[in-house]
This record gives C-alpha cells, sequence and structure tokens, in this order.
C-alpha cells in the first residue's frame, strides 16, 4: 500500500520540485531579469540613506527606484528600449523639500511700492501718489521701514499719515509685513474704533496710545483678517504668480512643499491648485493648510481642514497639516519672550494660545488625525508650545498622533533645546535668515548674549531632533532656491554680493559653531523634511522602493567655493521618474 501511494504521489513530488528550482531561479535573476525605464551611472550620489551614504549608479522603472550600487551591478537592468546616460562625475541628490513658504500668496496683494530713505521722504511720496491718482478707494502702499518706529514702544502713528493724506483711506505695509500703518480713514473703513477689543492682546494688537486712542499701527492677524475682504487679488495676476513660483522652486530642485498659508485667500488659491492637480500640471507634492492667526480661527480649523480636503484634496494636493501662529515677530513687538527686551523693560508678550488651549487643541488634533505647524518667535512662545505638547502626551499616552513642527524659532532658551527630541517636535528653520543683519532692531533689543543664541540649530541635530529647512517667502523668487539657504547656514553669513560696501565681509552671525555642515542641511532638506509630511517612506532618500525624486547637479556642492553654493541651479531635476527640467547627459 505503502509503495502505491510512492508511486502516485511521485508525479507530484517531481512537478513540486521542478516549481521549486523555477521558483528559486527567478528570485535569483529577479536582477537579471528586470529592464528599466533609465539607468543613470558615472555619478556621486548621495542617497541620504545611512546604510549606503554614497552610490555610482541608479536603476528606475514605473516611477520607482529599483536599483542603487556601483555601475557594473547598473548594467543589468539595461534593456534595448531603456534611457541610459553617463553623469560624468556629478552629484545627484534626493528630490529637496521646502517645508514652509507661501506659493499661494504670490502676487495676491497689489499694493504700490513707494520711495523714501526717511519717513518724511516716504511720506511726501504717499501724498504725491494719493494726488496724481485721485479717487475715494483705499489706497494700499508699501513700505514703511521697522527702523524708523520701533524703539521700545514707539510705532506710526495715524495722525502723522492723516497730515499728509486724511480724505480717503491709507493702509500700508510694514517692511517686515507683520505690521501695517492705517490713517484715520482707513481705520474707519475696516470698522475699527477705540472699543474694538484686540483679537489676542499682544499678539494680534490694534496698537493703542498711553490714553487708550488707536494708533492705527496694526499687528498680525489683527490686520490679516481684512486682507480678503477689503483687498481683492487680481486673479489672472495671482494664478500666474503661483505658475511661477512653483516653477522656481521645481527649477530649484524643490519636489515638496508645505504652504504655510493664504491669509484669507484660500478659496482663490486651493480651487486654482486642484484644477492644476486634476490635470495633471501641479508639478510638486503640495500640503495646504488653514491658519490660526486670530483666536476664534481655531475653532474653525478642523473643518475648514476637513472642507479643503473634500472640495480640493487630489493625488498631489493634499490637506494634513494645520497653521497655528503662536506670536508674532520682535520686530514689532509680538514675539513672546521670557525676558524684557533691553529697550522696553514691561515688554515680555503673549501667546495666541494658553499651554491648557494648545494642550486641548493637541487632543482634538489627535482624534482626528491632523498635524500642525506652529509659527514660534520667542522663547516664551517655544516654551509653552514644549510644555503643552507635554501635557498633551501624558494625556493621549504613546500613539500621540500628531506631528508637531515649530517653524522659524528666532530663540529658544538653552534649556529647552533638549525637549525638541525628547517631544518628537521637528524643528523647522528658514535658513537664508541666517546670516549677518546689520542695524538689526532685534540684535539691539536683544542685547550681545541673547543676539548670539538666535537661529541655533546645531545642538538640535546633535540632540538627534529633527530639524528641516524652508523658504519662507511669496514676494522674491530669488530667495526660493534651497541652495541659498545651505549657504548662508553654513557660512553665518549672507552671500557676499548682497553686502553693502561698508559691510565687513569676515563677519558672521554669532555663533561661530553654528556653521551647519552641508551634509546636515541636505539631511535637512530631504529626509527630514520628509518626515515632517508623513512621506518617509515615500521620498527623501536615495534607495529602492522609494519615489525617483532625484536632482543631478553640474557643482558638486561639498567640494566647491562655499561663497558660490547659492548660484548652483540643477541640471537635471526629476520627479517620480519623469524629468520635470533639464535633459539628462
Amino acid at each position: 500500500m505503502f509503495d502505491k501511494f510512492l508511486r502516485a504521489l511521485s508525479p507530484l513530488l517531481v512537478i513540486s520540485a521542478n516549481l521549486f528550482l523555477i521558483s528559486c531561479s527567478e528570485v535569483q535573476d529577479t536582477p537579471q531579469s528586470i529592464v528599466a525605464d533609465k539607468v543613470l551611472t558615472g555619478g556621486k550620489i548621495f542617497t541620504v540613506n545611512e546604510a549606503e551614504p554614497w552610490a555610482e549608479a541608479i536603476a528606475v522603472k514605473d516611477g520607482r527606484i529599483i536599483f542603487v550600487g556601483s555601475d557594473a551591478e547598473a548594467a543589468t537592468f539595461l534593456g534595448p528600449e531603456t534611457k541610459s546616460a553617463n553623469l560624468d562625475g556629478r552629484l545627484v541628490l534626493p528630490g529637496l523639500v521646502d517645508g514652509h513658504t507661501h506659493p499661494g500668496f504670490e502676487r495676491v496683494e497689489r499694493y504700490v511700492t513707494l520711495p523714501g530713505e526717511t519717513p518724511e521722504e516716504f511720506l511726501t511720496a504717499v501724498r504725491e501718489y494719493s494726488e496724481s491718482n485721485p479717487g475715494d478707494d483705499m489706497i494700499r502702499l508699501c513700505c514703511w521701514n521697522n527702523t524708523w518706529y520701533v524703539t521700545g514702544k514707539e510705532g506710526p502713528h495715524k495722525d502723522v499719515l492723516d497730515t499728509y493724506v486724511s480724505d480717503r483711506p491709507v493702509w500700508i505695509n510694514s517692511s517686515s509685513w507683520h505690521s501695517s500703518w492705517l490713517n484715520s480713514k482707513a481705520l474707519e473703513t475696516i470698522g475699527v474704533n477705540d472699543d474694538t477689543p484686540d483679537p489676542q492682546p499682544g499678539v494680534a494688537v490694534y496698537y493703542r496710545d498711553a490714553a487708550g486712542e488707536l494708533t492705527g499701527w496694526v499687528k498680525e492677524g489683527a490686520a490679516w483678517q481684512h486682507f480678503a475682504k477689503h483687498f481683492p487679488a487680481d486673479i489672472q495676476v495671482h494664478q500666474q504668480g503661483i505658475v511661477e513660483f512653483l516653477d522656481t522652486l521645481i527649477e530649484h530642485g524643490v519636489t515638496t512643499v508645505y504652504d504655510g498659508g493664504n491669509f484669507g485667500y484660500d478659496e482663490q488659491v486651493y480651487s486654482f491648485l486642484s484644477e492644476l492637480d486634476k490635470s495633471g500640471t501641479l508639478p510638486v507634492r503640495y500640503e495646504g493648510t488653514y491658519q490660526i492667526f486670530t483666536p476664534e480661527r481655531r475653532f474653525q480649523a478642523i473643518s475648514e481642514m476637513k472642507r479643503l480636503q473634500s472640495a480640493y484634496g487630489g493625488e498631489r494636493l493634499t490637506f494634513r497639516t494645520i497653521k497655528l501662529f503662536m506670536d508674532g515677530i520682535n520686530e514689532n513687538r509680538t514675539g513672546a519672550m521670557l525676558e524684557p527686551l533691553n529697550d522696553d523693560p514691561d515688554y515680555v508678550g503673549n501667546t495666541m494660545m494658553s499651554v491648557e488651549e494648545l494642550r486641548d487643541f493637541l487632543i482634538v488634533l489627535h482624534a482626528e488625525k491632523l498635524d500642525i505647524h506652529i509659527h514660534i518667535i520667542g522663547d516664551m512662545a517655544a516654551r509653552r508650545v514644549f510644555d503643552g505638547v507635554e501635557a498633551a502626551k501624558k494625556i493621549v499616552g504613546d500613539d500621540f498622533y500628531p506631528r508637531v513642527t515649530a517653524a522659524h524659532i528666532e530663540i529658544a532658551d538653552p534649556a529647552d533645546y533638549g525637549r525638541f527630541a525628547e517631544l518628537d517636535i521637528i524643528a523647522n528653520f528658514t535658513p537664508w535668515w541666517h546670516g549677518v543683519d546689520v542695524g538689526n532692531v532685534v540684535d539691539a533689543a536683544f542685547g550681545p548674549e541673547r543676539a548670539a543664541r538666535t537661529y541655533i540649530a546645531k545642538p538640535l541635530f546633535d540632540s538627534g531632533a529633527l530639524v528641516t529647512f524652508s523658504s519662507d517667502d511669496w514676494n522674491n523668487m530669488d530667495v526660493l532656491t534651497p541652495f541659498l539657504g545651505m549657504q548662508v547656514a553654513h557660512n553665518r553669513q549672507y552671500p557676499r554680493e548682497w553686502m553693502s560696501a561698508d559691510e565687513d565681509p569676515t563677519a558672521i552671525r554669532p555663533p561661530e559653531s553654528e556653521k551647519l555642515d552641508l551634509e546636515l542641511m541636505v539631511k535637512g532638506y530631504t529626509i527630514n523634511g520628509a518626515h515632517q509630511f508623513r512621506l518617509e517612506e515615500e521620498i527623501g532618500t536615495i534607495e529602492v522602493g522609494k519615489s525617483a525624486d532625484l536632482v543631478v547637479l553640474d557643482e558638486n556642492i561639498f567640494e566647491m567655493d562655499r561663497y558660490a553654493i547659492y548660484k548652483v541651479k540643477p541640471l537635471v531635476v526629476m520627479m517620480e521618474g519623469e524629468l520635470v527640467k533639464g535633459k539628462l547627459p
């Protein structure tokens, strides 16, 4: 009986054995049997993958990386239809990530820029513009200089502006953009009077004098909440600006971007971006947002994010991150500081949310599976964010969902540096700000000791915190290139071509230890940035299985003149395996 069983079974055993051998053969031969769409060889490929940081060759199929290694091994992926290129020693980086900027705000504001080195010259130009452009509509102008008025508690005053133009509303941006100067007619037009409460005292403010009367100095969200109502954008000009902004990012190797917000113009921005996404012409992965710049917007944020995702979300356009302005900026005295500023002993500032309010909001974000991106300038704002996150995590537990990103971080208390890593808070810097600002009103207000502690990133890297980088702009496309950020943070100096004749080209923003290594800069612009977007399994490194987002450079940033890095422009940019800029050599 047993022999019969074996004889009956033997054909099946033979078939099974043959299938096993075929299967093994297919596994062994898999590299040779796959034909790549593209094979790049002869490169200096900085993969940002710690397991294999450098390579010579890459193979790509169906938009994904299928091989990273040596030229000899890459040859096995070549086929009759494969597009191959010898990079001839050129540097290759992963696609770059801009962790905070404002494509949607490009050309949304239609203001007129006037000349004037002094307040008198500028205000004379304001009067002349009004006289040569008669009417009763609001005049939107730019820019009064922060250094003219911000010394301690001083600021611009509507009474002065009224002496130049009193018969029509005038709204003037400051050079920092975070402040506005309105005459009496403009305050009347937007419906603000002496009895109007500040949206958030110390942060979003209608500034008043000692007698409690409005001065016309309007700060942060107190001004921004009026933008969309009183300053409609030119749709054609606005959309063209967005397209040029995104094209500029792509031209400089950026394939993924976080939109820091649009100050009330969300519908106009995201409806247009949605059209681009649906037509397959949105050139980058784009993370949209909803901003909290006045307290009541906190209560609308969740429903608005859901609505934006439902109405406009698509393949590349997503909505997962809420933007919170925790404080303002120190140039206009809305940064939240632990200690008073040197020129204003009574000033410490305030935050948009208390520790308890932020804790509760983070718990809601946890339940809704959303992330948060928090504007932080002062050390008090940073401290309250740390405390709020810590409190929320104690309640929620180990599965705390929100990824918390702290943006800008002009100054934090050294005692708090370690809390970024301890609390898994991502630190997002705008590194092209990290040069020497001659005559900076903030440095004077801080004094030497605190000024030397501004924009500190190295201890955060050293502690294991995730540090990411951004361009944060909307009206100067020259600063959108990540290579400018790399150079300035690497040198702690602005490009020498930016300096005036009387500036010392050897001066650096202290401390010298903050001159960041270029490898750290690239890491911040790639895998760390990917983590901020929850895309660390998809992009950020050059390794098998990830999207083929690649940047090919003619110059090697690790070997070239450190003062010329900002001029680097990629020869080739590839996203998801497709060439979006340049041609392979």
